[in-house]
């Protein structure tokens, strides 16, 4: 039952959108912070202080975040906050909102990683665990407890329209 529960949400949550943010990573990022560190050598870059990321439909608001970059593509994103905020505008259905203590991506595995208090939605779908990894590519979703909570999850399904003509 827990990996059908699983299976159904990873579904519910990251159904064709995921496909779209392969190529996110090329579109242009917009920052807006108190606060820019950069450093072109090595190619790390600080946001601090009311920190709002966009980049295709995906943004991101937090206290802190630390951006690698490589040859100007992102290699990794690391944000924190009380809580921080994730909405994607580009899932291929309804828009996904996350909030976290943290989030770490890589964009090698294309991999997101949300840590602390996590709770997603999608319309009235709900996820909530204490680390969760998004794969991207694979669209698939893994929870894991806290040490004092259990994943949890309120999925509920999509309803057939009835047919016209009232049936057969």
């Amino acid at each position: 039952m827990t990996r059908r529960l699983t299976v159904l949400l990873a579904l519910c949550l990251v159904a064709s959108g995921a496909i779209a943010r392969n190529h996110r990573l090329a579109q242009p990022l917009s920052v807006r912070a108190d606060n820019i560190q950069v450093d072109e050598r090595t190619g790390m870059s600080v946001y601090i202080g009311h920190v709002r990321i966009v980049q295709d439909g995906l943004t991101v608001r937090a206290d802190r975040v630390r951006v690698h970059s490589l040859h100007g593509h992102v290699v990794s994103i690391h944000a924190h906050g009380t809580p921080l905020h994730m909405e994607d505008q580009k899932t291929g259905g309804l828009p996904l909102f996350g909030t976290a203590l943290a989030l770490h991506f890589a964009a090698g595995p294309d991999e997101v990683t949300l840590i602390g208090h996590v709770v997603f939605h999608q319309g009235v779908n709900v996820l909530h665990g204490h680390i969760v990894h998004y794969y991207v590519r694979s669209q698939r979703i893994t929870a894991l407890r806290g040490l004092h909570k259990r994943v949890r999850a309120r999925v509920v399904p999509h309803s057939r329209a009835p047919q016209a003509g009232g049936g057969h």
